[in-house]
């Protein structure tokens, strides 16, 4: 979607809101105009985010695999969006949208049914009684807004979910409380993405603390070639080229289990280059390692991970004393 003009007193007082939120913040949303505005701007770089974190489960073979989803908290509906454009909407019943502001979720409503005309949209506003064993639950950029009692309950509504597709910002304490849930939903479900095995993350031991789980979208030509985002990233003071997010993907145990990752490892940030090297922070089923790649070893590697085209999934084939000797990028096990 091509972005309308940027409306500076709107776009600053919503970010205003974002930067300082805390939890049961209230609305963000005043009128229309702002959610005009949200959606064109701020929806749409965390849309990026979900494009990045759908490839990342596309690459190890995940897809919808229920008759109904649930976007909680939906805001203009970007998370569902992306996941309806990624993989259509055949199959899916009934999508359901939950958001304390009735302005959004219409806003969301009329979005999606008009991008997805066959598809039926609906406003939820009681969770209580909704079934969710055959429901694909979305959540995007929430648990930062949500006091303990919130996430708990959230939890509780989840854990009822078939799949799982949670997507966050990718700082170190939303990562650290996406960490929580996924945690918390281990007895029920399988993790898919990022997660490369099904046990207890070692990010929690505390030789892990200064480090947290997050990954960096790539924003689309647009947001360099057009106009009205080079207003926005110079009057918000954005670099469109950083996108951190983190994100979890599960599936409950009783859904047939996705080909195992043994073997596979996942870098984890950004790789810090260096003259002659690169740093990678490497997680897998032996824990997480900070290693080294030099040039000289595997030249064909280190260009690949330089150009980062390739995705975060890799085959360390050879290791000696915290330097990476040889490997290569997984292949796609998706479709």
């Amino acid at each position: 979607m091509e972005p309308v003009a940027p409306n500076w007193e709107i776009l600053h007082r919503l970010r205003n809101a974002f930067l300082n939120a805390e939890s049961n913040t209230g609305l963000y949303w005043d009128s229309e105009a702002d959610l005009v505005q949200y959606h064109n701007y701020f929806a749409a770089r965390i849309g990026w985010k979900w494009d990045a974190a759908i490839a990342q489960a596309n690459q190890v073979g995940w897809r919808p695999e229920c008759s109904h989803i649930l976007d909680w908290g939906c805001g203009t509906g970007i998370a569902s969006l992306r996941m309806l454009d990624s993989f259509g909407s055949a199959g899916i019943e009934e999508l359901f949208l939950w958001d304390h502001s009735a302005a959004a979720t219409a806003f969301a409503q009329n979005l999606i049914q008009q991008a997805h005309p066959d598809l039926k949209v609906s406003v939820v506003h009681s969770l209580a009684e909704l079934p969710l064993d055959n429901t694909l639950c979305l959540a995007s950029h929430v648990l930062n807004e949500l006091s303990w009692d919130d996430r708990d309950a959230l939890h509780s509504l989840f854990n009822r979910a078939r799949q799982i597709f949670w997507v966050e910002p990718g700082s170190h304490d939303s990562s650290r409380l996406l960490l929580e849930q996924r945690e918390l939903l281990l007895d029920r479900f399988n993790p898919v993405a990022p997660c490369v095995c099904p046990q207890p993350c070692p990010m929690k031991l505390e030789e892990n603390a200064n480090h947290w789980c997050h990954f960096f979208a790539k924003a689309p030509v647009i947001a360099f070639t057009n106009a009205n985002w080079t207003l926005f990233a110079q009057g918000m003071k954005i670099d469109l080229r950083s996108l951190p997010y983190s994100f979890i993907v599960m599936n409950t145990k009783s859904l047939t289990p996705l080909p195992e990752l043994d073997g596979k490892s996942r870098l984890l940030g950004r790789p810090r280059q260096h003259k002659g090297y690169t740093r990678i922070y490497s997680c897998d089923r032996n824990g997480h390692n900070d290693y080294e790649l030099w040039q000289r070893d595997d030249k064909a590697l280190w260009k690949t991970i330089k150009k980062g085209k390739s995705g975060t999934l890799f085959e360390w084939q050879e290791i000696e004393s915290g330097k990476i000797k040889a490997g290569r990028a997984a292949g796609d096990h998706g479709t």
